[in-house]
């Protein structure tokens, strides 16, 4: 029986054939936990042998890499995809994730999702870039240690691990977001809109599948799309996907199994069968309540639990950092910074979802004797601000707030200025 959601190259080609019932797995052995578990520690241990005693070594790898937010659709599709390349694939592959260990705090619905996978030691049991030092993301002092990478939720390779590393090669692409136009020989390169990356990850599967990988892919198909809630971001390739993924997790004891047995019997055509089962609205639940649980992050903790960093170009002057977040900028070095918010406003009944924005432009860098071009920071500024404004797809609306002269008391950094 082949997994009904097979896709050749970039297009998206979803079968429904007639298929066999699926036996159910009841619950998940201890052995299947411990596979996926002894995979995830072996690897995390071979790999940073093999870079620390032979550095060459790290070239017999490749690192799968989700986004730099590290929310759970990036942490469950690296997990599974490295496991895939490994042992269905057998090639040497280590999952990454792009964030410090401390950082995995952040978001209890990721230990969590990792606890139902059997993964209860998380911090000793994945790799994080605290194990890659001196490499680092916001200023790297070596070369990355491996140069071919596999990247998940994202399309693009950060330029932190291209750093004197000219072998540094993408080899493989699995996302849902806007294709940036990146890497273009990888193969597979597949980026095509999804409700969750970890959909297109469970579509390269075979059916035997283990049980604790099924859940930790399904989960992050439920908290990206509230367990397939009918009319919201969920397309028939997640709905597929949960029929394929649901019978052989750990949920399968839980779940009417009668009902998805097949995707072309009701899941793939009525979502609401798998929406309105108890277990996965349990489990649905139990995940955004975690995510919503930030009462003990800091106001630093806050803005850093999701954030994302591009580099890019500036005419008549060297690349820039722009963050989506708030960290202290001198931090990470960044020249624009971006502050986004979510709300739903309007009257009763009829609440819209809105976004509010605060962007800073800030040079602060410290400026060499031998750099020529200079950042004109006004001029910049000036760009931004009116390319938002004339945004077609944003439709921005100008909001008059209060002023405030935050350059009394020396409540800025040296070269940052209030309008």
């Amino acid at each position: 029986m082949r997994n009904p959601i097979h896709r050749v190259s970039r297009i998206l080609h979803m079968y429904l054939g007639k298929e066999k019932p699926i036996e159910a797995t009841t619950t998940v052995s201890q052995a299947d936990a411990r596979t996926l578990v002894q995979f995830l520690s072996a690897s995390r241990e071979r790999y940073l042998q093999d870079i620390r005693s032979t550095p060459s070594k790290g070239g017999d790898w490749t690192v799968i890499m989700g986004n730099e937010a590290g929310d759970l659709d990036s942490v469950a599709s690296s997990i599974a995809y490295a496991w895939l390349l490994s042992e269905v694939h057998n090639k040497p592959s280590i999952p990454l994730l792009q964030l410090e260990r401390d950082d995995l705090d952040l978001r209890a619905e990721n230990t969590h999702a990792l606890s139902l996978a059997g993964i209860t030691q998380p911090k000793e049991q994945l790799l994080f870039l605290t194990d890659l030092a001196p490499f680092s993301l916001t200023a790297p002092t070596a070369a990355f240690p491996s140069y071919t990478f596999a990247l998940v939720d994202h399309n693009t390779l950060a330029s932190a691990y291209t750093f004197q590393n000219p072998l540094a090669t993408v080899t493989n692409i699995l996302d849902h977001h806007a294709d940036e136009g990146n890497h273009l020989s990888a193969s597979p390169h597949i980026i095509i809109p999804s409700g969750s990356c970890t959909s297109h990850v469970s579509a390269l599967f075979p059916p035997e599948i283990p049980a604790t990988l099924a859940t930790l892919l399904l989960t992050g198909i439920l908290i990206d799309t509230n367990s397939l809630k009918p009319g919201g971001k969920a397309l028939d390739i997640d709905h597929t996907a949960m029929a394929f993924l649901a019978p052989r997790s750990t949920l399968a004891s839980q779940l009417s199994l009668a009902s998805i047995s097949s995707p072309c019997a009701d899941a793939f055509t009525q979502p609401e069968v798998l929406y309105n089962t108890t277990a996965i609205k349990d489990l649905t639940y139990r995940l955004n309540n975690l995510k919503g649980s930030i009462d003990h992050l800091s106001a630093r903790d806050h803005l850093r639990r999701d954030y994302k960093e591009y580099v890019l170009d500036v005419p008549g002057a060297r690349s820039i950092r722009v963050g989506l977040a708030s960290v202290p900028m001198e931090e990470r070095e960044l020249q624009v910074l971006g502050v986004l918010t979510s709300l739903y406003g309007g009257s009763k009944g009829k609440k819209k979802f809105k976004r509010e924005m605060v962007w800073v432009v800030y040079d602060g860098r410290k400026k060499d004797k031998e750099e020529q071009i200079l950042l004109d920071v006004p001029a910049l500024a000036k760009k931004l601000f009116k390319g938002l404004e004339r945004s077609e797809e944003l439709k921005v609306k100008l909001k008059k707030m209060k002023m405030y002269d935050m350059e009394k008391g020396g409540r800025l950094p040296d070269g940052a200025r209030s309008p």
